[in-house]
């Protein structure tokens, strides 16, 4: 028989560990707690670093994850050296402190490289900015895998002039391509911003570690020229609905006066009319419109859904930019995915058109292409799309 104290300290462990995970936050499905914050102080050799819109990715590797990243450095007497990458090579870099003269930069792409020769203890700040005051446009698109398709949209937003890439998530659906789309990001040729779709958080467990050390958090605010642009996580459901990181950001999220951009991978509703691939619970949905509605948004951009669409939702324009596959391609057999340029100009709402991927034939080798035309009876795309991969002509 269980004594009446051994029930009370056993009730008293089981309601302190719900009152930690309520407070800390559930994800499901894979049920697990919310993951911790990416640590802003970053230790190298003879410094200590406190990072703003940057990530570090290894002992002397950054990331920036916004267009205007600033490092503060607290600099003992060594040589200091570090890279940071994902740098537009626009962006100019402003150094305050006394040692400037000490400060080199080197410039390759996206990428650069600090070298500080300091003789005495030290604080500098390092912040790197675009001079956008005349506007910019950004492009916008999900669900690309990891491989070719992945590469080809880096390369057509750059072509289209874009300042930088959103991506909606999903970049990851089979063996490898995580790696591989982690690869791209670091070689692309304009910096990406990207949200974690379902696939980059859980498969046959929880992966979404690279992404926190390799990509950037989850969730995260960054401006622009008085834009403001909100990355908001919805790879997985969120217990409480106002738990987690996300809710932490918006809790910290100060009014804002300029265009404000909300983007993330699922969508609040499914564009189709008859299909609900959307976030998971009513409650969530009603959460997250109220809490962007509040804040004076109108923009919700997002993947999940393999279309182009757009259309109005609880005062949101919801926008789907998800066809980074170009599995319709494959199923009209002919070239209709589209990528999203988006403007924003000082003083004027967001403006977006809709362009042509011109995704190749060649460039559709995703795994996942056959075993969706399969799952789809799509049978005489299917063996198309097999002579197209064997060397046919399209």
């Amino acid at each position: 028989m269980v004594s009446r104290r051994k029930l009370i300290v056993g009730g008293a462990l089981l309601g302190g560990a719900m009152l930690y995970a309520h407070d800390r936050g559930l994800r499901y499905p894979r049920l697990s707690l919310e993951h911790s914050a990416n640590r802003e102080r970053h230790t190298i050799p003879h410094a200590s670093l406190i990072l703003k819109d940057a990530i570090a990715t290894n002992t002397q590797a950054l990331r920036a994850i916004a267009p205007e990243p600033e490092i503060r450095i607290e600099t003992q007497r060594g040589q200091i050296k570090f890279t940071l990458s994902n740098v537009s090579p626009s962006a100019q870099l402003n150094i305050r402190g006394r040692g400037i003269k000490l400060i080199n930069e080197d410039i390759d792409g996206l990428n650069r490289t600090i070298y500080i020769d300091s003789a005495i203890t030290q604080t500098l700040n390092l912040k790197w900015q675009l001079d956008a005051s005349d506007g910019f446009e950004f492009a916008v698109m999900g669900d690309t895998g990891g491989g070719s398709e992945l590469a080809w949209t880096l390369q057509r937003a750059h072509a289209l002039g874009a300042t930088f890439l959103l991506h909606l998530g999903d970049f990851n659906y089979s063996e490898g391509e995580y790696d591989s789309a982690i690869e791209l990001f670091k070689s692309a040729p304009l910096p990406c911003y990207v949200t974690i779709g379902n696939h980059d958080f859980h498969d046959n467990g929880l992966i979404y570690q690279q992404f926190l050390d390799q990509i950037g958090p989850m969730n995260h605010a960054f401006e622009l020229a008085g834009a403001r642009f909100v990355n908001i996580d919805t790879a997985a459901d969120f217990f409480p609905t106002s738990g987690g990181q996300r809710g932490k950001l918006f809790n910290n999220l100060l009014p804002h006066h300029g265009e404000q951009i909300f983007f993330t991978h699922r969508p609040l509703k499914d564009p189709r009319p008859h299909d609900d691939h959307e976030v998971g619970s009513i409650n969530e949905v009603d959460w997250l419109s109220d809490k962007i509605n509040a804040l004076g948004g109108r923009h919700y951009l997002h993947g999940h859904v393999h279309h182009s669409a757009e259309f109005d939702f609880k005062g949101l324009r919801q926008v789907c930019v998800g066809e980074g596959l170009g599995y319709e391609n494959l199923v009209l057999q002919k070239q209709v995915a589209k990528i999203m340029m988006a403007k924003i100009e000082p003083g004027s709402a967001m403006t977006y058109r809709w362009l042509d991927l011109e995704l190749p034939w060649s460039a559709h080798q995703n795994p996942t292409h056959a075993h969706k035309l399969k799952k789809d009876g799509y049978w005489k795309q299917l063996d198309w799309y097999r002579t197209l991969l064997s060397g046919g002509n399209a």
